[in-house]
Formats: structure tokens, C-alpha cells, sequence
């Protein structure tokens, strides 16, 4: 552990979540560290690998939470809505200029969160689908590698600006209105009376 490092990782990451990944130099994250620029170079080669750094940060802390809420909810449903909770924490931090910035800008980061996308969120989505149908709560029918796929997919389009324009748009309410649409779209009636009890 170096308090530094871990220092400047913090500091990066509350500038980022703020203003956006371009907007903040790294003369301002020396500064908020407490440090020189000479010293934050010390530590990281440029502020690509700043980026990349506090991409998996995030995302690390979001894996212990999910696997938390994971462990501790009684049937798919009450997951899937406790996921819907930390994505809503998350995203009232985070601005929503990030997403977009950082896949313009930022390639080696937004491909692991693509990888993240991949590996680690694709197949929660497939075990929950799995879960639901065996529990009752979601329709046998469902096709769970299409369905897994398609709420990957919408999970994201909340920071597509050209989709739902940020002026235009709460990014709660967005985010909440396109997971009640999918919940719904795959529950059973039975599934239908637990979400009315955990979604509201």
C-alpha cells in the first residue's frame, strides 16, 4: 500500500465524478493531492493511466457492493431492484458526461468497462433470469441469452446523449423507467406483486 498513490487515486476519482474526465487537468489533481505535478508524474505516466486507474476503482467498489446485495437478497427480483439502488447511488455522483467522454477519449478504459459489461454484469443478468424462472417470478419463455443481452444494452443507454439528451432528461427517472419496463416485461404475475413490493 502506498498512502500516496492511494491518495492521488482519490482525489482523481471525486474531480471525475464532478466535472467530467477532460475537463480536469492534472495540474488541479497534484493540487487537490497535495503534491507537485513533478510527483503526480512520478506515479503515473500521464493521465491516460490516471483514468484507466480510477476506472477500475470504480468498478472494483461496485463489485464488492453488487456481490453484497447478491448475497443478501432472498429471490431475483429484490437483486435486481438492490442493483437498481447502488446504480442509482452511483449515477447521482457521477456526471453523466462521463460515459461519453470517456469512449471518445479514453479507449483503454471504456474497454474495460466494456470488458466489465462483458464478464461480470452479462452473467449476473443471465443467473438472475435463471433464478427468477426457477422461483416463479419470471416467465418460462424467455429466451435468457437474448433478454441478458437486451437489458445490458438499455442498462447503458441512459448516458447515450444523442438518445436521451442530458437537458432533457433525469437520469433517475430515465434509469428507473427503463428497468421497471424490462422487470415487468419478464415477471409473472406472482413476479408482478413482489416488484410492486420492492420497486415502490
Amino acid at each position: 500500500m502506498n498512502p500516496q498513490y492511494d491518495n492521488i487515486v482519490e482525489q482523481a476519482f471525486k474531480q471525475f465524478k464532478q466535472l467530467g474526465f477532460k475537463n480536469v487537468t492534472m495540474d488541479e489533481i497534484a493540487r487537490a493531492a497535495g503534491i507537485s505535478k513533478k510527483t503526480l508524474y512520478e506515479h503515473f505516466e500521464d493521465k491516460d493511466e490516471l483514468v484507466f486507474v480510477t476506472v477500475k476503482k470504480m468498478i472494483q467498489a461496485q463489485h464488492v457492493i453488487s456481490d453484497k446485495i447478491l448475497k443478501s437478497s432472498h429471490n431475483a427480483i429484490q437483486k435486481l431492484v438492490g442493483i437498481l439502488n447502488m446504480m442509482e447511488s452511483m449515477v447521482r455522483e457521477m456526471n453523466p458526461v462521463c460515459h461519453t467522454e470517456m469512449q471518445k477519449f479514453y479507449p483503454k478504459s471504456y474497454q474495460h468497462v466494456e470488458n466489465h459489461k462483458r464478464d461480470y454484469i452479462f452473467k449476473s443478468l443471465l443467473n438472475n433470469l435463471k433464478q427468477g424462472i426457477q422461483e416463479g417470478l419470471y416467465r418460462e419463455d424467455i429466451d435468457v441469452d437474448i433478454i441478458a443481452k437486451y437489458r445490458l444494452e438499455t442498462t447503458f443507454m441512459i448516458f447515450q446523449n444523442n438518445i436521451y439528451p442530458i437537458n432533457q432528461y433525469d437520469i433517475i427517472t430515465l434509469n428507473r423507467q427503463l428497468f421497471a419496463h424490462y422487470l415487468y416485461g419478464i415477471a409473472t404475475i406472482k413476479g408482478h406483486k413482489l416488484i410492486s413490493k420492492h420497486l415502490y
